[in-house]
């Protein structure tokens, strides 16, 4: 076995940890999801069992490359940052709860200025928190279906993994796109994005993960690493979602607010480490 993964570490390749990865993440996951797209299976009906295990690509790919690459003390690692709450401070608890909540209703209020049409928000949250069945199903569906698979990949390997080369701005935006492209197979995938009230255009979706790919690499270097926040984070971004609606012309809108906070981020925090103290949070050194 230890030979083996001698072999799979492939000392003298550039990149095998970051190519290695998008094997699992994206391999993996197209390959299922495939299935849906080619026999035209529906997402969330006959086609649910392959919408499900496709989208395990990036758990798959973050574990088994954090072993590849730093041993059993990444996986010790990977495993304490996904259950130390105490690596997220007061602040950036909060931080994490109230983001897209306020980012959502700041959008909403300036598309109801540039639509006359004040605050054209609407919420099913007051009435989903009446019916807790269905309030917690819908939670627990949103936490298995995409953040907590999809974080141990996303920031528990990848964004180290770019961040031991280049700085926190360009990983996130690395990632991001990565992560966006991701996505792809759902735009053509039968009654996924058909489930919604409306697709999301292609091109305001994947600019929208990208930059909020920035603000998810803020967070998880003034959490210690800690995938436990962006766990919250990417589950609150998918609930709000989830329970809001806003009508397409606020999807611009939202992208110009974005472009403001990460602006504002790369500013006031600096582009290389994205902390005050400009001391970034490093990871297990790899295995050689």
């Amino acid at each position: 076995m230890e030979r083996a993964i001698d072999r799979l570490r492939l000392r003298g390749l550039p990149f095998f940890d970051l190519w290695g990865y998008l094997l699992f993440s994206h391999g993996w996951t197209w390959l299922w999801w495939s299935v849906n797209v080619i026999a035209g299976y529906e997402a969330f009906g006959r086609g649910l069992p392959f919408t499900v295990v496709g989208g395990v690509g990036p758990l798959l790919g973050g574990v088994a490359m954090t072993y590849v690459t730093y041993g059993p003390r990444g996986l010790a690692d990977l495993r304490e940052r996904l259950t130390d709450i105490e690596r997220i401070s007061p602040r950036w608890a909060a931080t994490t709860v109230l983001f897209f909540p306020v980012v959502t209703f700041l959008t909403a209020s300036v598309t109801g200025v540039v639509t006359g049409n004040p605050l054209p928000l609407e919420t099913t949250f007051f009435e989903l928190l009446g019916d807790p069945g269905a309030f917690v199903a819908t939670a627990l569906v949103i936490l298995v279906v995409g953040p907590l698979p999809e974080e141990v990949g996303w920031r528990g390997y990848l964004l180290d993994r770019c961040q031991v080369r280049w700085s926190a701005l360009a990983s996130g935006l690395a990632v991001g796109l990565v992560w966006a492209v991701w996505h792809a197979p759902l735009f053509v995938m039968p009654g996924y994005f058909a489930n919604f009230d409306f697709a999301p255009d292609p091109v305001c979706f994947g600019t929208n993960v990208v930059l909020v790919s920035v603000v998810y690499t803020w967070l998880y270097n003034n959490t210690d690493r800690s995938v436990l926040a962006l766990v919250g984070f990417h589950f609150l971004e998918n609930f709000v979602g989830q329970v809001t609606t806003l009508p397409p012309t606020a999807e611009p809108i939202g992208i110009v607010v974005r472009v403001a906070v990460v602006l504002g981020v790369v500013v006031w925090f600096g582009r290389q480490t994205f902390r005050r103290d400009r001391i970034l949070p490093a990871p297990p050194p790899a295995l050689s």
